[in-house]
């Protein structure tokens, strides 16, 4: 990319949230790019650098309590306070006079394509031309017990700012000795989790498995196969539910994990991104 800038916005209660641009002298389109749990946005440097002559603007932010955001690392009152942080994201990004030169796409990874399918279900008519969802949380892999459930409930009314391991081990993200190292020395990644957006995921998934149809947006969907930290089932059911005219899914099997684009197969899933991508600014 030939310029980078950064910045802060204020989240949708006052929260201060960083962003970051990445800038392309010949670019003709942006893409808007939210993180999954315990990441941020810098994580994306690989895709970033994938596209960096291919026409396109990348715009990434760190949700509350992640990355360069104010918060206490993973810790939010509840998960819709990440929708409505995104919606105030959008605003901002979808009305900058560089963005609205060109087509405009979303993409997300993991609970940020659940907050990315929530948004574009209760926001119809948003101006972006396709989405892009690697991972998306729609269920966990593993069921999770009820005495945690109610343990979640418990922590919730009793210390709600309370923030608890998510469970995810480097080891279900890569294969790739190299990127565990790297998020290893990564000081802005965590793996905490609040008891208010963990227990706001079911409602959110509830939401997002009814009410896909009325998603109309193109949608590439990459899947790992055998994801070991979210339920690829819900995925395939999701991606067969949408209302979109245009949508490709890419399921990668082999080992996949959790974090394709930081994966040890990640030319092959870049280079579907980039076939999807490319084809809107063709049109």
């Amino acid at each position: 990319m030939d310029r980078r800038h950064e910045g802060f916005f204020e989240g949708h209660d006052g929260l201060t949230l960083f962003f970051q641009i990445w800038e392309s002298a010949q670019a003709r389109g942006t893409v808007l790019i939210t993180h999954g749990q315990g990441e941020h946005s810098e994580c994306y440097h690989r895709v970033v650098e994938h596209f960096k002559n291919d026409g396109w603007n990348f715009w990434g932010w760190d949700m509350r309590g992640h990355g360069r955001s104010e918060g206490k690392r993973g810790y939010a009152a509840e998960f819709e306070d990440y929708v409505r942080d995104y919606r105030v994201f959008l605003r901002q990004a979808l009305n900058d006079p560089r963005v609205k030169q060109g087509p405009v796409v979303l993409l997300s990874h993991s609970m940020g394509a659940l907050v990315q399918l929530k948004a574009l279900i209760e926001n119809p008519g948003l101006p972006v031309v396709a989405q892009v969802c690697s991972a998306p949380f729609l269920g966990l892999a593993l069921p999770v017990p009820k005495w945690k459930v109610n343990a979640a409930h418990l922590m919730n009314n009793v210390y709600p700012q309370i923030t608890m391991w998510n469970e995810i081990r480097n080891g279900d993200l890569t294969r790739d000795p190299d990127v565990i190292r790297e998020f290893e020395q990564d000081v802005l990644r965590h793996d905490r989790i609040s008891p208010g957006v963990f227990l706001g995921f079911e409602p959110a998934w509830d939401l997002v498995r009814s009410g896909a149809s009325a998603i109309q947006t193109p949608t590439l969907f990459q899947l790992p196969e055998k994801d070991p930290v979210v339920d690829t089932r819900f995925g395939l059911s999701v991606f067969e539910n949408l209302g979109s005219k245009e949508k490709v899914l890419k399921v990668y099997g082999d080992g996949a994990r959790h974090e394709m684009y930081n994966d040890t197969h990640r030319e092959a899933v870049l280079h579907d991104l980039k076939t999807f991508l490319n084809s809107f600014l063709e049109a």
